[in-house]
């Protein structure tokens, strides 16, 4: 994927384009056939003519360093700049972007520009490239670089204090970073899409920092298959570090040591009540376990024990997150389903009902406890009819109301010998997936912590989705963007609207429950 990119250097005045053009061509032809050069720039051993006037009043930098008599630079004909072997073979690119306003950004080379653009401090470049970045998050998952945008956008706005709680804060929906624009933009579209599509990012799942990752596994709202899945992956990050370590490293007792506390300090974030008794033998046959053998046995048995005996209670919360499920998409805990908006009448809706555990654990005496949903989608809006509202005062006759609002209801089904007798304490949480370059995702999670009982078997979850992307008809399949990015609900009409639906059980004293009402956009 490529995109070209043409912006207008701040010496455009405004009303004169032709006279502008006429100027930019000129100065076209003045880099193109090395004019009036009155400096040279070295980079990797390489020289380029340039100009001292192009060069501040393009970058903030290069004007503090040829404008100001305090800089040795200033007074050189020939800089040499250090710069690493990406930004190297870059930089003939990023320089002529100075003369002529144009650069075409792909793939593979985002990444050294935006770092380019970024040390010295080109913003109309900077914005250029953050934008890119936003509207090609899915294809940097696909390719194995997001989590690396992700880290390289944080180093760039972190605090002069670090701590635990600091990496941890990163992976959630807060203001406590107080990030500016246009990096707030994209670490959020970063951020969500590793939480929510961590299955897509299998690729660059290794390259995470330590801190960093351990931050993520702390995250209840962590979109993935089960936490098998996730033990996996963290097994395999545990794989690429030692071979890494092997690389700079001849002593094996040096390397055992360092990977027996590494691997010790990542897996105890595992969530391992989470794991089914049944996935536990699996666990045996990891090379990671036999190595931590100790170590992982103690985890297990542990874990065992809240499948063997009733622990619904504790006193403390130290154990409040291992007991926390995720945003588990496996059946055991809920369903997908696709719709074709095209087929459902105005103001109609769509139900489903779904079958989800009522247990937390794996108990053999608990196997049959189920817990029956409706669920029901409004995606075309609602219209209420024209009615009388009947008062002491005599009747008022109430006009008809159509309501532009994507919304989702969620019904606890119950057996009439149930009623008065059931209640369930859950987290309720809806995935809506997108597309971006063909490439289908979560886009947007709503979660919510509901106690159902007979008096109240239903919630309602209003503006899901946005109203005119799902129902706007599209143009010879134009796509009807989400937001100022390439996101969109469709792919083409031969593509439905997907969801996901997740229901699990909430049990005071041993779960958390600070997860409250909230819809999260990726891209919005």
């Amino acid at each position: 994927m490529s995109a070209e990119c043409e912006m207008d250097h701040s010496y455009a005045m405004p009303n004169v384009n032709d006279n502008s053009n006429a100027l930019l061509k000129k100065i076209q032809n003045v880099y193109a056939n090395k004019l009036l050069n009155d400096i040279t720039l070295v980079v990797g051993g390489i020289s380029y003519p340039a100009h001292r006037f192009m060069l501040c009043i393009s970058s903030d930098v290069f004007e503090t360093m040829l404008m100001n008599s305090t800089w040795s630079d200033s007074h050189q004909e020939v800089i040499e700049l250090q710069e690493v072997p990406q930004c190297i073979e870059v930089f003939p690119v990023f320089l002529q972007y100075f003369y002529t306003g144009v650069i075409t950004l792909e793939q593979s080379n985002i990444m050294p520009m935006l770092v380019l653009a970024d040390k010295y401090n080109v913003k109309d470049l900077t914005a250029l490239c953050v934008e890119y970045m936003c509207e090609h998050i899915a294809d940097a998952a696909d390719q194995g670089q997001l989590v690396t945008w992700f880290q390289y956008v944080l180093s760039l706005n972190q605090p002069t204090t670090i701590n635990a709680l600091y990496y941890c804060k990163i992976w959630q929906d807060t203001e406590c970073m107080d990030i500016k624009p246009p990096w707030n933009k994209l670490l959020k579209a970063c951020r969500n899409y590793i939480k929510w599509n961590l299955d897509s990012c299998i690729k660059c799942f290794n390259t995470f920092q330590c801190d960093i990752l351990v931050g993520l596994l702390k995250q209840s709202d962590l979109v993935i298959h089960d936490e098998m899945q996730l033990f996996g992956c963290v097994a395999s990050w545990l794989n690429y570090q030692s071979a890494e370590k092997l690389l700079e490293c001849n002593d094996p007792d040096t390397i055992e040591d360092y990977m027996s506390s590494l691997t010790e300090h990542v897996m105890s974030f595992i969530r391992y009540p989470m794991i089914l008794p049944r996935q536990m033998a699996q666990l045996l046959m990891v090379p990671v376990v036999k190595q931590n053998k100790d170590f992982f046995v103690d985890k297990m048995a542990a874990a065992m024990e809240y499948n063997l005996v009733k622990m619904e209670k504790r006193s403390d919360t130290e154990h409040i997150l291992e007991c926390t499920p995720r945003l588990y998409t496996c059946e055991r805990w809920g369903n997908s389903f696709r719709v074709r908006t095209k087929t459902i009448p105005n103001y109609q809706s769509i139900k489903r009902d779904i079958v989800t555990r009522s247990s937390l654990f794996d108990r053999e005496r608990e196997v049959d406890e189920e817990s029956n949903w409706e669920i029901e989608m409004f995606l075309k809006g609602m219209c209420f009819g024209k009615a009388m509202l009947m008062s002491w005062r005599g009747s008022i006759e109430l006009p008809e109301v159509i309501i532009k609002t994507v919304r989702a209801t969620i019904k606890m089904k119950l057996r009439p010998e149930d009623i008065g007798k059931v209640a369930r304490h859950v987290r309720v949480a809806i995935l809506v997936y997108a597309v971006q370059n063909k490439i289908v995702h979560v886009v947007t999670v709503v979660q919510k912590v509901v106690l159902f009982d007979t008096n109240q078997n239903l919630i309602t979850i209003d503006d899901l989705m946005v109203y005119d992307a799902v129902n706007q008809p599209t143009i010879n399949e134009d796509l009807i963007h989400i937001n100022d990015t390439n996101v969109s609900y469709f792919m083409s009409d031969r593509i439905p609207l997907k969801f996901h639906v997740i229901i699990t059980p909430i049990i005071p004293g041993l779960t958390d429950t600070h997860i409250g009402t909230r819809i999260q956009h990726v891209h919005i």
